[in-house]
């Protein structure tokens, strides 16, 4: 299995291939979650000539750490951008775009903060990018639990996440998280028109964990963001019953700007 290592620990990773890529995605996954759910999305978005790769965060899946102890959002957009070198040099001149999903969309934003002029865009989906009020409430030691029907109403997806023992939608670290968090707040809010990169993002309209109306005043912050609703879709937007047509159109984002920087002088 593919691992690279760090000063932390083991990394696991997944690489989907396209025959003839146009781009590759570099991609972190949600709080408990882990890369394999993301494999329908790699098939979906390769149709458009897009290579997937994607992470373990630290603390899920096949990566080293405790069950959710991923550390901290900065050493996760390090482990990011050590996939992004991976891909690099598997694939020298196929341009790059980070991407990311809940939590991993933080770390993805992090990882563009760092070097924006490294990757052809930014894909990201249910994006908490301003404070979760239900999350900073919490008090030190509170629990997280999320409802699997705020996630997704697709049969077959969630059918995936009760029979998968690497998912997990509950933990007693909430508190933790919720100071994981802050930072990234607190970066995006200080460097948000330093980001020198095209942004999608892909929202569920009834997202009820990271809520739309903590994205769509940020249209008018982040330089040349585009926002894509998707009505009726609830958190895990990229694998709600409408998937088909949300991997298409961050296909369709990520292979265009690809196009675009493999051919600029």
């Amino acid at each position: 299995m593919p691992y690279f290592t760090t000063t932390r620990g083991r990394v696991f990773y997944r690489h989907w291939p396209t025959r003839r890529p146009r781009a590759a995605l570099i991609f972190a996954h949600g709080f408990g979650e882990h890369s394999g759910l993301y494999r329908r999305f790699a098939e979906e978005i390769g149709a458009q000539g897009v290579d997937l790769w994607a992470l373990d965060l630290r603390g899920h899946g096949f990566s080293d750490g405790g069950r959710g102890a991923f550390g901290s959002i900065e050493d996760l957009a390090d482990d990011l951008g050590r996939l992004a070198a991976i891909a690099r040099g598997h694939a020298p001149g196929l341009p790059l775009a980070l991407g990311g999903h809940s939590l991993g969309s933080l770390v993805a934003l992090w990882a563009a903060l760092d070097a924006s002029d490294d990757y052809a865009a930014l894909a990201i989906s249910g994006a908490p990018l301003s404070p979760l009020d239900w999350l900073t409430d919490i008090d030190a030691g509170g629990g997280l639990d999320l409802d699997p029907a705020d996630l997704s109403s697709d049969p077959a997806y969630l059918e995936q996440l009760a029979g998968d023992p690497q998912v997990f939608t509950s933990a007693d670290n909430a508190d933790d998280l919720a100071a994981a968090f802050a930072p990234a707040w607190q970066r995006l809010e200080a460097g948000a028109d330093r980001l020198e990169v095209p942004v999608l993002a892909v929202h569920g309209a009834r997202d009820r964990i990271a809520p739309l109306d903590g994205v769509t005043p940020w249209a008018q912050r982040l330089p040349d963001l585009r926002i894509e609703v998707v009505d009726g879709a609830g958190h895990d937007v990229l694998n709600e019953v409408d998937h088909r047509r949300v991997a298409d159109r961050v296909g369709r984002f990520v292979a265009v700007r690809g196009d675009l920087l493999a051919r600029a002088p």
